[in-house]
């Protein structure tokens, strides 16, 4: 697998887990939480929601525990 290809499976994975997470509690996961979840490390968890944050496809305030969410979600 290219980088390029592992950059885009790490990112559906983490999309995905916080998607089902907030199905699922009605609040945003962790970054340990979205660890967990997909078994990527938490440093690369924390660079993919950054990555994720800045393409505009999720949301989260690095200020308020538990805000990751997909934007739109509601």
């Amino acid at each position: 697998m290219t980088e390029k290809n592992a950059k885009k499976n790490n990112e559906s994975r983490v999309a995905e887990a916080i998607h089902m997470w907030y199905l699922g509690h009605s609040y945003g996961p962790s970054y340990r939480d979205i660890s967990r979840i997909t078994g990527i490390s938490l440093g690369t968890v924390f660079n993919v929601c950054k990555d994720l944050r800045e393409s505009g496809i999720i949301e989260l305030n690095e200020k308020v525990a538990r805000s990751i969410k997909l934007k739109g979600t509601k």
